[in-house]
């Protein structure tokens, strides 16, 4: 598309529109003056050679639009009536005129995109637009809702012109298009994008010259997937949590044609792992012939374009559609197949039947050779990224798959998981099998089995696994037979078959790792003492919770978890070296983090909320003590501290917590020390339930100073860049 200057842009937009007005002048004042149908004719006809030069023009400029041809379509058929029909025309076109202008406009505005042609906003878009995105599937969208608004408003305009009035003529449809149309077409379209999560016109045009020059220096992968399977499984290994910034989602493909099968992206807590199924609707589903996504993958065929000319269909979130070029890093997928050696068979669907005669379906897939398959359980019963347990597994399955290891996550609360009843027809009748039709002896028992290694992911409940882990190990009691043998004065049953190697993973609110005793004891007595000796590692996070406070130990932890999944990969057992990482305190006082938790509870008791909301509303426990303000205050001021920020706080405390305290901020970290400091940079004598409302948001602090609640002495900039800082923290 040309690129032309201001004046073109306006005289193209203008186009054939002031023929339309004129004639309707022309064509009321003649009915009222009487002339004849000759002169309306005689109208018609220049403004027929008018729309005419338009179009020549717009051709030699840029590109006619519909309503170019359309309203030169319109004079056409006027000029030709009047000619044929004189008498009948004029006088339909006396009264009728206003309502033959709408119904042109509605003409241009509906009908091309119900032909499959690009909706009439099209034209006057691309002028704004960056290229980029003029074959993505949101921009499409925005202009057919946009084309399809236009169309109603001049559907309706044309049904008020039908009645003989200025006011249904021109008064309310000129109002209609100047205070509803215009606007929507000025806002809607960020207003959309915002709701996807997409960056705004302006913001995309800004960085368009940035994406589309990345996008020449790329070069074509020499290694590609052979099969719309390999691209799609590959896609977890070529995932970017960087791009993810907090996203959760489930991106679903329907593959059909020369391969059959339905695969799900499920992107948690900076990972990204493929399933077999969704425990819901997938907020993106893809419905696609397995040769066109193969061809996409393999840059044969642009996606865009794919999907404009419906070579695949696409349901749900298309701004997470969108996302996807950024979330999957195409050229890294070259590199994995290349290094795999091996192509990954698609998975094919069986059905099976069990003593019962009950049929089920079950998805295999033909492992790797030497591949480890790991099943990862995981029984918290939080989701949304609330659960510390989800972000510990997802860091160990991260390392695990980049070891090599074919890692499939379970969310047990998704799974119907009956209690075992201790019938024994698992011992007798059913040997092995257990005779309870659910969830677990369909799907998760068989997977268990065919393991090499499974990961228990538990919270620490009553010091040991929560109720959901304890009913899925219980339930792995089929691969027990009911003899009973002794060995070196220990009792056991002895196994059918292999046992898979075990980990455990758990997390707790406590923050000292003897709150694990209990399940360490149970663990080591079931898998590693018992008989099995299949207990492959224990990886335990005291203080879980704490961890988002601690932003640099949580990343050295979350690092040395993901190190973990390497080490037991390659070395079926976790390092010292590396267990130390993930147990490392977060603070070198304990009482500290008593403190703060307290605080943290009365808080939420005090306000009636749930741990929850507190934690998605960004609130700060409110201290009830000296000490506990101490223990809390410092975390305000951390970003304070990272500027360079070199300064003494001493606060004088009075009312119902008396005392005074200092905080020294130095080389980015925060010192706190009770009693007054020698020559503090800024003193604040306060009340202590002031500062604590104005701390935790619940008062503010300019006006709080102007109302002479508390006084200050010293630095009055320290203060306001403070209250920038903590501002700006309490928004976040």
């Amino acid at each position: 598309m040309k690129k032309l200057g201001k004046t073109r842009r306006i005289l193209l937009y203008a186009g054939p529109f002031p023929a339309l007005a004129f004639f309707k002048i022309w064509a009321a004042s003649g009915a009222e003056a009487g002339s004849g149908s000759g002169s309306l004719a005689v109208v018609a006809f220049f403004m027929l050679v008018f729309c005419a030069i338009v179009i020549v023009v717009a051709k030699r400029w840029d590109k006619p639009s519909y309503f170019d041809w359309t309203i030169g379509g319109y004079f056409a058929l006027i000029w030709l009536s009047l000619l044929v029909w004189p008498d009948s025309a004029g006088r339909v076109l006396s009264r009728y005129s206003v309502t033959g202008i709408y119904g042109c406009l509605f003409v241009a505005a509906f009908f091309p995109p119900v032909f499959g042609m690009e909706p009439f906003t099209f034209h006057y878009a691309k002028k704004y637009a960056p290229e980029a995105v003029w074959n993505n599937p949101v921009f499409l969208r925005i202009n057919r809702i946009m084309t399809y608004t236009w169309a109603g408003i001049f559907a309706f305009s044309a049904l008020l012109s039908l009645y003989p009035s200025v006011i249904t003529r021109a008064v309310v449809p000129i109002g209609i298009i100047l205070c509803v149309g215009l606007p929507f077409n000025l806002r809607f379209p960020d207003f959309y994008l915002k709701r996807l999560g997409l960056p705004s016109l302006k913001a995309q045009k800004e960085t368009a010259p940035e994406e589309n020059a990345a996008e020449r220096t790329l070069s074509q992968p020499e290694h590609l997937p052979e099969s719309a399977w390999q691209a799609i499984s590959s896609m977890p290994d070529v995932f970017r949590p960087g791009a993810a910034r907090g996203l959760e989602a489930v991106i679903g493909f329907d593959v059909s044609g020369s391969e059959n099968f339905k695969a799900y992206l499920h992107i948690q807590g900076g990972t990204c792992a493929l399933e077999d199924r969704s425990s819901g609707e997938p907020d993106l589903m893809i419905h696609t012939p397995s040769e066109v996504w193969l061809a996409i993958a393999r840059k044969e065929l642009s996606g865009q374009q794919a999907y404009m000319s419906g070579a695949y269909k696409a349901d749900g979130n298309l701004g997470l559609l969108i996302k996807m070029k950024d979330l999957f890093a195409g050229e890294a997928l070259s590199s994995k197949v290349e290094n795999s050696g091996a192509k990954e068979a698609m998975p094919s669907t069986t059905a099976k039947s069990d003593d019962a005669g009950n049929t089920f379906v079950t998805q295999t897939q033909e492992r790797k050779e030497n591949t480890m398959k790991v099943l990862a359980l995981n029984s918290s019963a939080r989701s949304k990224g609330e659960s510390k347990t989800d972000l510990m597994l997802n860091h160990l399955v991260n390392g695990m798959r980049e070891a090599g290891a074919d890692v499939e996550i379970v969310n047990l609360r998704e799974k119907n998981i009956n209690n075992c009843v201790g019938c024994f027809k698992c011992m007798t009748k059913t040997p092995g099998k257990c005779v309870l039709k659910d969830d677990m002896t369909l799907d998760l028992f068989p997977k268990w089995l065919e393991s090499d290694l499974v990961i228990y992911a538990t919270p620490l409940f009553h010091h040991t696994v929560n109720a959901t882990m304890k009913t899925f190990i219980e339930r792995t009691w089929p691969i027990c037979e009911p003899f009973l043998l002794e060995e070196e004065g220990r009792w056991f049953h002895p196994l059918r078959r292999k046992h898979p190697g075990v980990v455990v993973l758990s997390v707790c609110g406590f923050p000292e790792m003897s709150a694990f005793g209990g399940l360490t004891h149970y663990v080591n007595f079931l898998y590693k003492e018992h008989g099995k000796g299949v207990l492959w590692a224990e990886i335990y996070r005291p203080g879980a919770e704490f961890m988002a406070r601690k932003k640099d130990r949580q990343k050295d932890i979350l690092d040395a978890t993901t190190q973990a999944g390497r080490e037991l990969v390659l070395d079926h057992r976790v390092s010292a070296e590396t267990l130390a990482r993930i147990e490392q305190p977060l603070t070198n006082d304990v009482s500290d983090f008593a403190k703060i938790a307290n605080c943290m509870w009365k808080t939420c008791i005090a306000e009636g909320i749930t741990l929850t909301k507190f934690a998605d509303e960004v609130m700060i426990p409110r201290p009830d003590s000296m000490e506990a303000f101490m223990a809390i205050f410092p975390f305000g001021l951390k970003a304070f501290a990272t500027n360079g920020t070199k300064a003494i706080l001493q606060f004088n405390l009075s009312g119902d917590v008396q005392g005074t305290c200092h905080f020294q901020i130095e080389n980015g970290t925060v010192n706190t020390f009770q009693g007054p400091a020698e020559n503090p940079d800024l003193t604040i004598d306060t009340p202590f339930d002031v500062w604590m409302d104005i701390m935790t948001g619940k008062a503010d602090g300019q006006q709080m100073f102007m109302a002479q609640k508390y006084k200050v002495q010293g630095d009055l900039s320290l203060l306001m860049r403070m209250g920038q800082t903590l501002g700006n923290q309490a928004s976040s």
